[in-house]
């Protein structure tokens, strides 16, 4: 291939890979506003703690979770296997905040609700992010070892914010 060739097809992997990145980027901060519905939703039942340490603390563990995730990804994975775990990791992310949804809204509508909903609502979110990454990465060709260390991350961060909050 000549150097015009060569330069025609470097310019069209970097749109992709823009395009591709543009995607990712767009799913993490879909999941991170959808996230923070839900966690100014957990207000009710903290009355005396200030917004900001309410939103803080119900952001930091799935940012935090994302956030381990994406570099150990860049530390263990090709550029094409990255891209793609990255965008699954986005997908799930997204599927899982919008899964806390119900619990948000019905923090939002009933005058005392019930704490224990939301706990159940965010268990049921991490199963369903857990099973759908599983499945996702299974079928790309990923090693169920990207899915234990998500899970691993999830459970001690949901105990640190437990300790924190009882």
């Amino acid at each position: 291939m000549d150097v015009p060739g060569k330069v025609n097809v470097l310019c069209l992997l970097i749109v992709q890979f823009n395009s591709t990145m543009k995607k990712i980027i767009l799913l993490f901060i879909g999941s991170f506003l959808v996230t923070a519905v839900f966690s100014a939703s957990l207000k009710v039942f903290f009355a005396a703690v200030s917004w900001r340490e309410v939103l803080t603390k119900g952001l930091l563990i799935p940012c935090f979770t994302w956030t381990v995730q994406l570099v150990l990804s860049t530390a263990f994975l090709d550029g094409k296997s990255r891209l793609r775990y990255w965008n699954r990791l986005g997908w799930v992310c997204l599927l899982g905040s919008i899964a806390l949804l119900p619990a948000a809204f019905y923090n939002y509508l009933t005058v005392q609700p019930w704490v224990w909903l939301s706990i159940v609502n965010v268990l049921a979110s991490v199963v369903l992010m857990a099973i759908t990454l599983h499945v996702l990465l299974r079928r790309d060709g990923f090693r169920w070892q990207w899915t234990l260390s998500w899970v691993v991350l999830i459970v001690i961060n949901m105990s640190l914010y437990l300790s924190s909050v009882l």
